[in-house]
């Protein structure tokens, strides 16, 4: 309908300026930023995020303290987290990366069981799933973390973790990462 309005000659100046266009100015692909585990976490690195449970009625901010440090000659990313919650709680993790290819890691933790497949998709965020031994008052419970790391710019880094038992979503996990 809208060529019932333009006037052939109009209609064709149009087409050939779009062509123009189309050639000048080839569309390119967006730029991601592609998170490199041992290029951003090695070193120091502070995170602030939020444990939320609707579920169970838990809301827990904390810092985490992190100290990365890369072995060449293994291929692994020695990751400790000194975690620091905001009612006083303090809790101390370990996580071995170990780099199988480009953008892939294996992941291991004391408290995680089995290993945690690490990608990079095309997008260049990170992504995770594990199962984590989470410690409560009367035991311990496991759940289902399903992490991904989105690197925001060159000092930033954004982590989303889904947490789920049995299927069912339980909680969800914000940290930002600043170096």
């Amino acid at each position: 309908m809208l060529l019932n309005l333009i006037r052939p000659s109009a209609f064709i100046c149009l087409l050939a300026l779009g062509l123009f266009g189309l050639a000048a100015a080839p569309i390119q692909p967006a730029q991601a930023n592609t998170l490199v585990l041992e290029e951003f976490f090695r070193g120091k690195t502070v995170g602030k995020g939020v444990f939320e449970s609707r579920f169970a009625g838990v809301y827990r901010p904390f810092t985490v303290y992190l100290t990365g440090t890369w072995n060449p000659r293994t291929f692994t990313l020695r990751l400790r987290e000194d975690f620091v919650y905001e009612d006083g709680e303090r809790d101390t993790k370990v996580w071995f990366f170990e780099k199988v290819g480009e953008g892939r890691y294996i992941g291991s933790r004391s408290d995680v069981k089995g290993p945690a497949i690490v990608t990079t998709g095309k997008d260049g965020a990170i992504r995770f799933s594990y199962v984590a031994e989470v410690p409560l008052e009367n035991g311990s419970i496991l759940l289902r973390f399903n992490d991904t790391l989105t690197q925001i710019d060159a000092r930033t880094v954004k982590n989303t973790a889904d947490v789920v038992k049995g299927g069912f979503p339980v909680g969800t996990v914000e940290l930002t990462f600043k170096r």
